[in-house]
């Protein structure tokens, strides 16, 4: 006979199959978290650090990967990394379980050439290669050193812009005197007409401003030659 004074809830844990199903409930949980600790223990990590960063980055060909980190099994990996226009890197690593690796490395043309890195559009993949090299072994993962010489020469082109344009000097101003010829050399890395980072605009009126322009690049400490000038009259 069921006794009054009990209540609904106390009867309701009295009952043996109410205890099955709490035990039942708890070793359900520890299953499911030592199969989730049994599996965060085999994986490993693959961090991509690469320049172009529109790379192409296959995986025992699988091309979703892109810069970034991923989590994945232990074992053998082929790695290609093409862009076009430029030479494929292939790698091949092995991992163990709870492996890091981080790939950093970069593509370059033909013969050490890095010319695509100059290209305005493409300066965001320059300061990836920049950070790269520049990683604190100084190593990439395939024992790559070239770009460091092309990044310290290129950073000695690109230093021009810390001088011009020049503002101390500027030719017969063509904005405040255009019965002369004059000229301002300016910083043209967002002109459309511009397809390298060194690029350079010269605005000007009159005539005989040419020679001045090379002149003042040369007293300057830069050669003409590096950099892509691009000539804008001013309209009267």
């Amino acid at each position: 006979m069921q006794d009054k004074n009990i209540s609904p809830l106390r009867e309701f844990f009295h009952s043996k199959y109410v205890w099955i199903f709490l035990a039942m409930d708890v070793i359900a949980i520890i299953l499911v978290a030592v199969i989730i600790a049994n599996h965060a223990s085999k994986v490993s990590i693959i961090n991509f650090n690469v320049s172009p960063v529109d790379a192409t980055i296959s995986v025992n060909g699988d091309t979703h990967y892109k810069n970034g980190q991923y989590d994945v099994k232990p074992g053998k990996y082929e790695i290609a990394i093409s862009h076009d226009g430029l030479e494929t890197k292939t790698i091949s690593i092995d991992l163990a379980a709870r492996d890091y690796t981080n790939v950093a490395t970069f593509l370059k043309q033909s013969n050490d050439n890095f010319e695509f890195y100059e290209l305005m559009e493409n300066n965001q993949s320059y300061r990836k290669l920049k950070e790269i090299a520049s990683e604190e072994d100084n190593i990439t993962i395939d024992k790559d050193t070239s770009a460091q010489k092309f990044i310290a020469n290129f950073e000695q082109k690109m230093s021009i812009m810390n001088v011009l344009p020049i503002k101390g000097y500027v030719y017969a101003d063509p904005t405040v005197n255009m019965s002369t010829g004059g000229f301002v050399i300016e910083n043209g890395q967002s002109r459309k007409e511009c397809n390298k980072s060194t690029c350079l605009v010269v605005r000007y009126h009159g005539k005989g401003y040419e020679g001045e322009v090379i002149n003042q690049i040369k007293k300057a400490g830069y050669d003409p030659n590096d950099y892509q000038l691009v000539y804008e009259r001013y309209a009267k």
